[in-house]
């Protein structure tokens, strides 16, 4: 049963850290078996376009955090930059925790936060019950949960783990933080992607990516076994972490408390798992851009729901959070309460995915993807082929750009415009200088914009 009428309820968010929409059994994949995350959708609304605001963890938290976008809080990497100032988006008295407190809500952190510092400080809004690190941090939930400290109610927990992130280590054969995976002979791993290797126009700028950092991508040297073997990492490593929401859940169900409590799951970003033979993030391919989201409302839904809104994670999280506290979201946020889109079917009409790679050295590699909902035009930086127009229905793994088909012209010209316009309207300066810009926009946008040339 759901909390009486005008009462609020106590919120449990859920968070792994580069876990891919695709890598859920409920969505259909049978390489990678989530019960617990399945049995949370089985009472829940999952969404299944749901986007990042920029695929690297600290970025993408602050949004999270904020509802912000990443480049209005100047936050566009892992690290702050030389002489950079270091934002602390937590600090915030806007962010999440400080309004929920706010709002009468113990709020209480335990694991990963990466909203620049690896762990939450009180200065965050939070009481952390635990820093970062997975050992141990689904039992520290769950006894919270079922201690005297839930019953001080309304309640927001989050509980945030690390993996599946630790693929990252797999990839370059560093010891993993919470214990390997034990292997399998390759023809028990998964079958490589039907968007497996390199396709003809692909961004210049990302192979570029790729090579000048072999290091931190360890697969320079793969062939497809290596891929199909970190396939199977992956997957195991996303079970892993299952398992340990499936620990938190149990205690919210044991304490009593499922009737009264909005639970929310999702990730800050995914991850390659071999399409376009990439690995890690930060890449605006799909794989890398959408994450999985699952709202479940206190009581639960009579059956499984499925939404195909288009979302952004980052930027729609704090205002449904806020609305299910009954506080207001600040004035002026872009995002919007998913459970009142939810009941009305709808999303956005698009959304913006920001990226930067990290590197001394020039030429700096940032990207920018618009998505509707058929079409997804991407913009880096620098590079041939910097341009890439996909049919999300017809081409949903993104092997054929459209970009260098004239008969897609006019659809390219539109998001052009509609880019433009995004970066005008969010005051993103900084990539105004790398658009495309439309034919609409004329000389005098062009001069204005490049009025100061670098």
């Amino acid at each position: 049963m759901s909390p009486p009428a005008g009462e609020r309820p106590d919120i449990l968010l859920l968070l792994t850290d580069q876990h891919a929409a695709h890598m859920l059994g409920c969505a259909g994949n049978l390489g990678v078996a989530t019960p617990n995350l399945d049995r949370l959708a089985a009472t829940g609304t999952r969404f299944t376009r749901a986007y990042t605001t920029f695929p690297l963890c600290v970025p993408a938290r602050s949004s999270l955090i904020t509802g912000r976008h990443p480049h209005e809080l100047g936050v566009h990497g892992n690290s702050p930059g030389t002489g950079a100032v270091v934002a602390q988006p937590g600090r915030r008295p806007d962010s999440l925790g400080h309004l929920l407190r706010a709002a009468g809500y113990t709020t209480c952190y335990a694991g990963k936060w990466h909203a620049r510092e690896a762990s939450a400080s009180p200065e965050d809004g939070f009481t952390v019950l635990r820093p970062f690190g997975d050992r141990g941090l689904a039992e520290a939930g769950a006894r919270w949960l079922t201690s005297r400290g839930a019953r001080t109610r309304p309640f927001a927990l989050v509980v945030s783990f690390d993996d599946p992130h630790t693929i990252c280590e797999y990839a370059r054969n560093q010891p993993m933080p919470y214990g390997p995976v034990t292997p399998v002979p390759v023809r028990r791993s998964p079958p490589l992607p039907p968007n497996f290797g390199s396709h003809p126009y692909e961004p210049e700028a990302l192979r570029h990516e790729q090579a000048v950092q072999a290091a931190m991508y360890g697969t320079a040297a793969w062939g497809p076994d290596d891929w199909r073997r970190y396939r199977h990492t992956y997957a195991r490593l996303v079970e892993r972490a299952d398992a340990a929401i499936g620990t938190v859940l149990d205690a919210l169900d044991a304490a009593g408390l499922a009737d009264t409590t909005l639970v929310a799951f999702t990730s800050d970003h995914g991850d390659g798992d071999a399409a376009h033979a990439w690995n890690q993030k930060t890449a605006l391919f799909e794989e890398a851009v959408r994450v999985p989201l699952i709202l479940r409302p206190p009581g639960g839904l009579p059956a499984a729901r499925t939404s195909s809104a288009l979302v952004s994670v980052g930027l729609d999280l704090l205002p449904t959070l806020c609305a299910a506290a009954g506080t207001e979201a600040p004035a002026g946020l872009p995002g919007i309460d998913l459970t009142a889109a939810r009941q009305a079917g709808s999303g956005h009409d698009h959304v913006v995915v920001e990226t930067r790679f990290e590197r001394p050295s020039p030429p700096l590699t940032e990207g920018r993807a618009l998505i509707t909902d058929r079409w997804k035009y991407t913009v880096y930086s620098w590079g041939r082929w910097r341009e890439q127009l996909h049919d999300l229905r017809d081409d949903p793994g993104e092997t054929r750009n459209l970009a260098e088909e004239e008969a897609y012209d006019a659809v390219r010209e539109q998001m052009r415009e509609r880019l433009l316009q995004w970066c005008l309207r969010t005051g993103d300066a900084g990539f105004l200088k790398k658009l495309v810009l439309p034919a609409s926009a004329g000389t005098s946008m062009h001069d204005g914009i490049f009025a100061v040339p670098y």
